[in-house]
């Protein structure tokens, strides 16, 4: 089971930092969807960076868990946006990242508990 987080938790580094650096790269298409929210290019650029540091947090055991939470609080945010524009299909497929990333946290969280090991 560890195994398998591990490889959970890298690959959800990895969507993570490739949804991050479009953001910080202004990719034209994520600039226009999140302006229709009074999405400044700044803030873009800092939500970009926030997801890709998220990602490689995940990338990392000792900074795993918080960055697990950042990177859930990333994805719902990206979800929630898609939802609320009405496109439901893809918003919908778009919360499956936040619940794997939300798993992530909650099995650190229980694996440290029962070991004993300092949050």
């Amino acid at each position: 089971m560890k195994t398998a987080m591990t490889v959970l938790a890298v690959v959800l580094g990895l969507l993570s930092i490739a949804a991050g650096a479009a953001k910080v790269a202004l990719v034209p298409e994520e600039v226009a969807f999140l302006q229709q929210f009074h999405f400044t290019n700044a803030f873009v650029v800092i939500f970009g960076m926030t997801q890709a540091l998220g990602g490689v947090g995940l990338v990392v055991p000792r900074t795993r868990f918080f960055a697990a939470l950042i990177c859930a609080a990333g994805f719902m945010l990206s979800a929630g946006l898609l939802l609320a524009t009405g496109n439901l299909p893809f918003g919908g497929i778009s919360l499956l990242p936040v619940a794997l990333a939300v798993l992530v946290a909650y099995r650190i969280f229980v694996d440290r508990r029962i070991s004993g090991q300092p949050r």
